[in-house]
């Protein structure tokens, strides 16, 4: 019996956060640090943005560096917070408090609302990805509904949204056709940043 999206999508997530969780403490360290580096490299230069971005659990890349970097030259950074079933977005700066929220990730504790179309980058963790742009993440679908406007809205090319992930998340492709099961909800990325640099899945 050929499986279900789901259960690949199941499947392929048990996989992927093992490879993620296989990292060494050294080796973690020291792709975090490139990542960050790739991460200030092609954003910094650019003029101030409302950028979003995440705290590290589970394994994640671990971002902090690079967004004390994007902080001090002037980047406004955001980070999301559930708010029932939704996802919102809200200022922070990397010397305020956070506090866990019902799922352990921590949120800012006040700050101002930015609605998901006025932000200009998102950097979006990740389970794993592959080479068309298509990314799984933890199943809740948080990400996907709260940038469902640009499946609707052709036209808009913001936000552009990066995923953040180790080498080891990419799922190769075969006859150069995405293998990752994807549903039409699912909102594809715009691009990549991994220890081997900026991977775009955006011609323009």
């Amino acid at each position: 019996m050929k499986n279900t999206p789901y259960q690949t999508k199941a499947r392929l997530r048990r996989q992927f956060i093992a490879a993620r969780s296989a990292i060494s403490d050294s080796a973690r360290a020291r792709l975090d640090a490139r990542i960050c580096d790739c991460l200030v490299e092609n954003i910094a230069p650019t003029p101030p943005q409302k950028i979003a971005a995440y705290i590290a659990i589970r394994g994640e890349v671990n971002l902090m560096r690079g967004l004390e970097s994007l902080a001090e030259q002037g980047h406004r950074l955001y980070l999301p917070v559930l708010v029932d079933e939704q996802m919102r977005f809200r200022s922070w700066q990397p010397e305020e408090v956070l506090k866990p929220n019902r799922f352990g990730i921590p949120e800012p504790v006040d700050g101002q609302s930015c609605r998901p179309e006025q932000l200009e980058t998102v950097l979006m963790p990740l389970v794993a990805h592959d080479s068309d742009g298509a990314r799984l993440g933890m199943g809740g679908g948080y990400y996907d509904r709260s940038f469902a406007f640009r499946q609707a809205e052709k036209r808009s090319r913001l936000p552009q949204l990066i995923g953040i992930a180790y080498g080891v998340q990419m799922l190769q492709s075969s006859n150069e056709r995405s293998i990752l099961p994807t549903e039409a909800w699912d909102v594809r990325l715009d691009g990549v940043i991994s220890e081997h640099g900026w991977q775009s899945f955006n011609s323009s």
